[in-house]
């Protein structure tokens, strides 16, 4: 989708401030040494117990609606996206967050789209702004805490070590310092069994008191059959390169043409394949080397990455930056900005 109308205006993020690392897992027994090793991961974010999810992507949040400078009453929308527990059962984060970081009475959305939530709430605060005639703006978040014993950042999943974070963007159809030139999407539902495995449903989360245990669901599904695994890549491969295409396409660009590209912080074996080797990406175009201390932050990568481009590494007006997502379901967005002016802030 080409976009003419929509603009960042704000960015945040919230790191906590303390941090473990990988050869500390590895000498309490929590982290595999090889695996740690092959990962390339090499330290998280830890956040406290002040700190759950929601809180930080308030926090997050409030810092881009500070940068924005836009009125309150200009948010007609927010979006919280978000990947594991959230501190309460039976409750709305998304509510939360509009309290604490801008308040008002615009629309509020929960985002369940795995790693790929924060993009997906980019495109759809997008679709809702640029429908509008008048002044609005849409607030985007995202915050996980990954916390034991409900989850294990080092053993729940495999290539993959989790870190607690939040981030946020803020969108507007009136201006900002960066424009939204595309976005696209893809859905791919018959690889939605990858991440419930086979083992058949539960009647509710900590069904068994141990912690989640996506490596299985994994195993289980992707072994149960000769070839399986080496399908599920080719058709991964195919949906990645089929959304880049079309976000670059409809922003009328070329990967080179970006200075920036920003993506999950996952497995180093996986981002030298997937998107150094098979999409072409510049490693030297990317933020990993620093990703590589913070983790896979659930649904907020992304934007908290794009917050670091902003702060940290002097973009210019012209500059493009590309970024892509991915998340269980599975479903793939790509979105291309532009920057207008170096931030302010």
């Amino acid at each position: 989708m080409r976009w003419d109308n929509v603009y960042v205006a704000g960015l945040g993020a919230h790191l906590p401030e303390r941090v473990e690392t990988a050869d500390e897992a590895v000498a309490a027994g929590r982290y595999d040494a090889e695996e740690a090793r092959a990962n390339g991961i090499r330290a998280v974010r830890v956040a406290g117990p002040d700190e759950p999810a929601p809180v930080m992507a308030a926090a997050a949040g409030r810092q881009a609606v500070a940068r924005a400078g836009l009125p309150a009453d200009r948010y007609g929308m927010v979006l919280h996206a978000c990947v594991g527990h959230q501190g309460q059962d039976f409750w709305t984060p998304v509510n939360y967050v509009q309290r604490e970081a801008v308040g008002g009475t615009g629309l509020t959305v929960e985002v369940r789209q795995g790693s790929n939530g924060g993009l997906a709430a980019v495109e759809l605060a997008a679709s809702h702004l640029a429908a509008r005639g008048t002044p609005q703006a849409a607030l985007v978040t995202t915050g996980d805490a990954f916390r034991m014993p409900y989850f294990d950042r080092w053993g729940s999943d495999s290539q993959s070590v989790y870190g607690d974070g939040a981030g946020a963007m803020v969108l507007s159809n009136r201006g900002g310092f960066a424009r939204l030139r595309s976005t696209a999407s893809c859905s791919d539902s018959s690889l939605e069994p990858i991440y419930r495995g086979t083992t058949g449903w539960t009647d509710g989360p900590f069904h068994d008191g141990g912690p989640v245990d996506l490596r299985s669901r994994k195993s289980d599904y992707l072994l149960r059959e000769e070839g399986g695994y080496d399908r599920v890549i080719q058709r991964m491969t195919k949906n990645a390169s089929q959304v880049l295409r079309e976000a670059l396409d409809d922003a009328d660009a070329k990967l080179p043409d970006a200075r920036f590209f920003v993506h999950s912080n996952i497995a180093e074996t996986i981002v030298e394949f997937s998107f150094h080797s098979v999409l072409g990406v510049d490693p030297d175009t990317t933020v990993y080397d620093w990703g590589r201390d913070l983790g896979h932050m659930g649904a907020g990568d992304q934007l908290i990455g794009i917050n670091h481009v902003a702060e940290t590494r002097g973009p210019r007006p012209g500059d493009l930056l590309v970024t892509m997502g991915v998340g269980v379901g599975f479903m793939w967005t790509v979105a291309v900005l532009e920057f207008l002016e170096t931030p302010r802030w």
